[in-house]
């Protein structure tokens, strides 16, 4: 709370009280109260209280205080390839719910537990959203991904030569 002082300010020039009349002025002679006009001058002065702070002003602030972002939602869109552990989606309350091969953590957060591809589902009766994983196709392995990269790589004219010669 804001503490404040009081002090008394003169309305006009003559510090003279309408009561008292020029007389108690002190200075007669330059009082307007005593120059013709007498008590009736004097009726026109007014004192008025003001009121000082005591300390200084500061701003408000509002809205300052912020907290750290939750980074919620999806991780791993369906049809993505997911290893097991990798998390699918983090969210607050089921919005999503878990599937087969996948886990759900005590803050919702839906994880693989295999490795394969990510798969979201509607109940149709219980119109509840699923996330699944389905376990990998033998192109989704790292097998048939190493052998379908070494295909690309190697020229059309080598894989020629390595049909034509009998295998041992």
């Amino acid at each position: 709370m804001q503490r404040l002082t009081a002090g008394w300010r003169l309305a006009g020039r003559c510090q003279a009280l309408t009561s008292l009349g020029a007389e108690a002025c002190g200075a007669a002679s330059e009082c307007s109260a005593s120059s013709g006009g007498g008590v009736a001058a004097a009726a026109g002065v007014q004192w008025q209280q003001l009121r000082f702070a005591s300390k200084k002003q500061g701003g408000s602030t509002q809205n300052t205080k912020d907290s750290q972002p939750k980074y919620l939602g999806v991780k791993l869109f369906g049809g993505q390839k997911c290893i097991a552990g990798n998390i699918i989606m983090r969210q607050r309350g089921t919005e999503f719910h878990p599937g087969t091969n996948v886990g759900m953590g005590r803050d919702h957060t839906i994880y693989s537990l295999i490795e394969g591809r990510v798969r979201f589902s509607r109940d149709t009766r219980t119109k509840r959203r699923y996330i699944s994983v389905d376990p990998p196709l033998d192109s989704d392995t790292a097998a048939g991904e190493q052998q379908q990269q070494q295909q690309r790589l190697v020229p059309a004219a080598t894989l020629q030569l390595q049909q034509q010669q009998p295998a041992l």
